[in-house]
């Protein structure tokens, strides 16, 4: 199937959309109905990380600190992780997972094993590498900290 080359802010949309809809298939399907898509980043970085303070989790995730705050919140509600002090510094609160969101980590590696097998099916090393590549640089035109886009006809190489 071939789409055009403007079609792909709508092409991630709907990528986004559907690794969305199969986790919280998967979710379902394991009988984790309380998580979104959204806490998977969360959780991640705290599995991968340990604990961390709500600035290093939101840098680590890229998401803005009150994003964060409202992931936590929920997360915090469910018993899925928890605030505790800092040990080399009390007045600073991280963010740590329970037993119950440590429970979640085997879990969370079968499905993204899962999704990365379907999503990657019937393409080459090169085509993932191609793809991996050029949506990279696409978010990182789009991250650019401008105050006005290019005007018309102007490119950035």
């Amino acid at each position: 199937m071939e789409h055009s080359t403007d079609a792909i802010i709508a092409l991630t949309a709907a990528v986004r959309e559907q690794a969305n809809a199969f986790l919280l298939k998967a979710l379902a399907g394991r009988g984790v109905t309380d998580l979104l898509p959204a806490h998977g980043a969360v959780l991640h970085a705290l599995f991968t990380h340990g604990p961390l303070s709500m600035g290093a989790l939101a840098t680590a995730i890229d998401r803005r600190k009150n994003t964060v705050t409202g992931l936590i919140n929920t997360l915090e509600e469910r018993g899925y992780c928890r605030r505790e002090a800092d040990p080399r510094d009390a007045r600073v609160q991280r963010i740590a997972l329970t037993a119950r969101g440590e429970s979640l980590r085997g879990l969370q590696e079968e499905i993204s094993a899962d999704m990365l097998r379907t999503a990657w099916d019937g393409m080459s090393r090169e085509e993932k590498e191609a793809c991996v590549n050029g949506l990279c640089k696409v978010l990182e035109n789009l991250k650019r900290d401008e105050t006005s886009p290019p005007s018309q006809g102007e490119r950035h190489e």
